[in-house]
């Protein structure tokens, strides 16, 4: 499964300077108003204004340029990337990938588009049936995206959930259907998360990961979740401290490794049993 950003580029993508209008213009108002979310750039057609990418509860990523998805054209190409793509592996991750919802990008921008994903899923199932889109999003819009053509969706609510020890809030997510568990993505770690073995104290970590990992949907992991790591190493370094492994954490894991290849957990039937108060005004149930 390879990476696919579709929100934005680098800054010195080639298009910058060849297809400008592939991106989010702005003024030099826009620029002197918010000069975290805007920049100067030299085009083949003259200096240009754009946007920094971005979602709308944060500046913009100063590393990124915005792409303009109300451009048709711009919707032609990435889709043709993304047959490309297909061509060449299993499946992609879609980073923030509801950043292209219309509403999303019509709140964050002011502009009007068309509908990306339902288009671009579509053509490539046509060619690639069994190719797998994962999205990274947050924001309660898994079911939207599921809709969409997505297999898989992150699920960061159990996730938040499971953080903020709210046991009743775990349990109603884990009552969901199942046509919308079975595309959920659990996990306790990514690169932008804190470390598990940091963030989730020992035994609270082992509930949070037998709750995760033998859930429906799939499962997946961080290089060093199952060392017990707790230094989160930023995407853009290309190096990392060693860290001594963590026996308890690393026996932990390989022994919840060992029942997840089981079949029950496979191919079984998902069921959350009810607990039931042993008597009258015994609260311990719940």
């Amino acid at each position: 499964m390879l990476d696919f950003v579709p929100n934005h580029t680098a800054l010195d993508h080639p298009w910058v300077k060849t297809n400008p209008d592939y991106y989010i213009q702005g003024t030099e108002v826009c620029l002197s108003a918010s000069p975290h979310n805007y920049t100067r750039v030299e085009t083949d057609t003259g200096p240009r204004i754009l946007a920094y990418g971005r979602d709308p509860n944060f500046p913009g990523w100063p590393d990124t340029m915005q792409l303009n998805y109300a451009n048709a054209e711009l919707h032609a190409i990435r889709i043709n990337e993304l047959m490309a793509v297909a061509g060449k592996c299993d499946g992609v991750r879609c980073d923030m990938a509801m950043l292209l919802l219309l509403e999303i990008f019509q709140r964050i921008w002011g502009i009007s588009s068309e509908p990306f994903w339902p288009e671009a899923t579509a053509a490539v199932h046509a060619k690639y049936p069994a190719f797998t889109f994962m999205a990274e999003v947050y924001w309660d819009l898994e079911w939207t995206l599921q809709q969409q053509g997505f297999a898989y969706c992150y699920d960061k609510r159990l996730y938040d959930r499971l953080k903020a020890g709210s046991i009743r809030a775990i349990r109603d997510h884990l009552l969901a259907d199942l046509d919308y568990q079975d595309k959920l993505a659990g996990f306790l770690e990514n690169h932008d998360e804190p470390r598990a073995a940091g963030e989730f104290p020992w035994p609270r970590h082992k509930a949070a990961a037998i709750l995760t990992l033998l859930s429906p949907g799939l499962r997946f992991f961080h290089q060093g979740q199952f060392d017990g790591a707790q230094l989160r190493v930023p995407v853009h370094l290309c190096r990392g401290p060693s860290e001594p492994i963590n026996l308890e954490v690393h026996a932990f894991y390989s022994k919840l490794l060992q029942a997840l290849n089981s079949g029950v957990f496979r191919q079984g039937t998902w069921g959350q049993l009810q607990p039931q108060a042993a008597w009258s005004c015994n609260w311990t149930y719940d």
